[in-house]
């Protein structure tokens, strides 16, 4: 399979850090899970490289899902839209006054709906906010300002077309619009679970309700009952005391890596650039 990247921006994505994921993965396992799938960059890797052969993606943001899915069963009608929103991607009242307003309108009630219009809005204003920010308020409005993107192409043909066939076969791929704990239900020893969750101590409005210091204490919870179950379970997230003290029997065991992760989407322009973030695995790396 050709290689495959993100169709998306996305505010903690994982391109820039790649190899040192792929560096640490476990040398075999049976289903892929990523339960924060936001731009998925390592499903997409895994997937180009022969890694996946049974996966479960999902995210609890409706939007992404909804896109998602429009991607893999109706990419010709999203490319057809995506055509005609590309003539607005410099025109900032189109971005206020007719794209954000029309994508606030259209309601998803379960993220499944494969709804082309909302998919290719999502996009739209993906591509031409500020920074590539996904930001609701607490209606769950989008409320990302214009970024004055006037050359942006939202779209490349050959990546999309790749991106709908990597998530072909629903009985190997399945995508699911949930939160985290509910997608790893079906999760087994021999799995492989990636968690990239919204980090401790930075932005993480990716849907009306944040996610808290308490929200990455049951995370944590969940990464250790997924241990006892025998999964393989690697965890991205800052370094933090916080995760320092969460994670701490498994850093104690050396499992783990420390990784300089570039950082262009961020709310404020002083915290892009480079920040440490940390790996944290389960089983004996490929490394070692």
């Amino acid at each position: 399979m050709a290689p495959i990247y993100p169709f998306i921006k996305w505010a903690g994505g994982k391109r820039q850090i790649l190899k040192y994921l792929i560096a640490n993965i476990p040398l075999k396992f049976e289903c892929y899970y990523e339960p924060f799938l936001g731009g998925g960059a390592l499903f997409f890797k895994l997937r180009s490289m022969g890694k996946i052969k049974q996966a479960v993606i999902s995210d609890s943001n409706k939007d992404l899902i909804n896109c998602y899915l429009v991607i893999r069963d109706e990419v010709d009608a999203l490319i057809s839209r995506l055509d005609y929103y590309q003539k607005y991607v410099g025109d900032k009242n189109f971005f206020y006054d007719v794209a954000r307003k029309l994508f606030n309108k259209i309601k998803l009630n379960t993220g499944l709906e494969k709804n082309v219009e909302k998919a290719a809005l999502f996009i739209y204003l993906n591509k031409t906010c500020f920074n590539g920010l996904y930001r609701v308020n607490s209606k769950g409005e989008f409320n990302v300002p214009w970024g004055g993107h006037e050359n942006s192409l939202l779209y490349d043909y050959k990546n999309l077309i790749s991106v709908s066939k990597a998530l072909k076969n629903s009985d190997e791929i399945k995508i699911k619009c949930c939160d985290y704990r509910e997608a790893v239900k079906s999760a087994q020893a021999g799995d492989f679970i990636y968690f990239d969750p919204p980090y401790q101590a930075t932005f993480a409005q990716y849907t009306a309700d944040s996610f808290s210091e308490e929200d990455q204490k049951i995370l944590a919870e969940t990464f250790r009952e997924l241990d006892k179950r025998g999964c393989m379970v690697m965890l991205s997230n800052s370094k933090s005391s916080l995760i320092e003290y969460l994670y701490k029997d498994y850093i104690s065991k050396g499992q783990f890596a420390v990784v300089m992760a570039p950082r262009v989407i961020s709310c404020l322009g002083n915290e892009r650039g480079k920040t440490p973030e940390y790996i944290i695995y389960n089983y004996c790396s490929p490394k070692s």
